[in-house]
């Protein structure tokens, strides 16, 4: 899962600028809720919204769970992934150092 281990990268970049938005798009606030408490997750956490105001889908296209986007300080994607997998947040870390 990759929920917490995310939360060392927020941990260790926040300080420079670092940001993560996690958006819980099954519908099913009760269960996030729980799993955010249980992993001591402490970055921002939205739910979305649904239908035709669905804002991961329809705004940002994405069809598979997890996607990652890591987005420049201008709001520019620079990278994207689909999926997570142990091992990833390697990757992803070496991007973030990159931006900032």
């Amino acid at each position: 899962m990759e929920l917490p281990r995310l939360e060392q990268l927020w941990n260790d970049y926040r300080e420079k600028g670092f940001s993560i938005v996690a958006v819980e798009a099954n519908q099913d606030r009760e269960r996030a809720e729980k799993f955010i408490e249980e992993n001591q997750l402490t970055y921002i956490f939205v739910e979305d919204l649904e239908g035709d105001e669905e804002i991961v889908g329809n705004i940002f296209g994405v069809r598979g769970f997890p996607t990652t986007f890591v987005i420049d300080r201008k709001g520019k994607v620079l990278f994207a992934h689909l999926g997570f997998y142990e091992g990833d947040e390697v990757k992803l870390e070496e991007e973030i150092k990159q931006l900032l």
